[in-house]
């Protein structure tokens, strides 16, 4: 592919134009298909890995995060590719690496650390979201960094209730979170890496 049809394809992506999406699903999409159904997935499965790649793929170029220094297809293809092994880690399951992308070994790090990224951000809102209302909303202002005593305000508490509450809540939610066997998976693939 040309580099102004490289061009035109990511512009289009990013535009979201529906010819450009069309035509990135039927170029792109049974690559990723053939990865997956020969490593022990289904065809939903691919789909799937393919729109949350194409959306992550999307969000760090919209965001300027990524600086593509190879073609669309072939990031698309490695963060899939990622995204799979890690679904099948995370089913004990043995992969068939013999598609393996022609990416910088810095590029493929930085789409793992994207999907783990993700992975503890959904660790987190899982279990947030099992925290009664009254310790999401006191939480979330915190973390939207909000003074104790605008905090205190809000939630008609006093400021050492305030204080006390929030230290409480957040403590209940690390339990949850380090009781999880997600924590525990995260927690050594971290250790793996550095």
């Amino acid at each position: 592919m040309s580099t102004k049809k490289r061009t035109e394809e990511l512009k289009g992506f990013l535009a979201g134009d529906s010819r450009t999406l069309r035509d990135i699903y039927s170029n792109h999409y049974p690559k990723v298909q053939g990865f997956i159904l020969k490593n022990s997935g289904s065809e939903q499965e691919a789909k799937d890995i393919f729109q949350d790649a194409l959306v992550l793929t999307y969000q760090k170029l919209k965001s300027g995060s990524l600086r593509l220094e190879c073609s669309l297809a072939t990031y698309i293809f490695a963060v899939s590719r990622n995204m799979w092994m890690n679904s099948l880690r995370k089913r004990k399951r043995t992969l068939q690496l013999d598609q393996k992308p022609e990416i910088s070994e810095d590029l493929e790090k930085s789409i793992l650390a994207e999907i783990e990224k993700r992975e503890r951000f959904s660790l987190y809102h899982k279990h947030f979201l099992k925290l009664s209302g009254q310790c999401q909303e006191l939480l979330r202002n915190f973390f939207l960094g909000k003074k104790m005593d605008e905090i205190a305000s809000l939630m008609s508490y006093s400021v050492a209730y305030t204080r006390k509450k929030k230290f409480e809540c957040k403590e209940k939610l690390l339990k949850m979170i380090e009781l999880d066997p997600v924590y525990t998976e995260l927690s050594s693939k971290k250790r793996k890496i550095q």
